[in-house]
């Protein structure tokens, strides 16, 4: 069944503003959620596959690995744009691509171990345009755990348009 997109405007540059931030989701961490996550990488580290291991090297349980941040705390800038009606350009007709452009990733030490449920909220942290006139936009991901613990923040930069006349990709 092919799902209807709704008849919403596509979230713009006008319309953007620093601020704009998605309801928070929560994940909940699992040994298999990270085993399965280990396995996708081709991690083998025992800490983060033997619970022993990690009990050893003094953790509760096993441990996810630091990468696995993109995974249980997702940018979600589509449920961001979505939550206020609007579409993301990638979901309009036709649609445009907003190509990727760096990660800086901020961790705090606070190990996330299995049992945990990890809180994360996407928010639009900045945007700039480029001496070329290229137009960019930065989301920051905050999570916490369960204990209200700060785990750590990521910012995750998108090239939002090409200035006119250079080429740019479509979706």
């Amino acid at each position: 069944m092919e799902q209807k997109i709704p008849d919403w405007p596509v979230y713009d540059w006008e319309v953007m503003k620093i601020g704009h931030q998605a309801q928070p989701v929560f994940e909940k961490i699992t040994p298999e959620y990270i085993a399965d996550y280990c396995l996708s990488v081709q991690e083998t580290n025992p800490i983060y596959l033997d619970p022993k291991a990690a009990r050893a090297a003094g953790y509760s349980d096993v441990v996810a690995p630091p990468s696995m941040i993109y995974a249980y705390a997702p940018m979600r800038r589509w449920e961001m744009f979505n939550e206020m009606g609007f579409l993301a350009p990638e979901q309009a007709s036709p649609p445009r691509s907003t190509p990727f452009a760096g990660s800086d990733v901020s961790l705090t030490g606070v190990p996330v171990v299995a049992g945990d449920v990890i809180a994360s909220v996407s928010r639009l942290d900045n945007r700039w345009i480029s001496r070329s006139g290229n137009k960019f936009v930065g989301f920051k991901i905050t999570m916490h755990n369960q204990r209200g613990e700060h785990i750590g923040d990521y910012v995750y930069n998108i090239i939002w348009e090409y200035f006119r006349g250079q080429k740019g990709r479509s979706a």
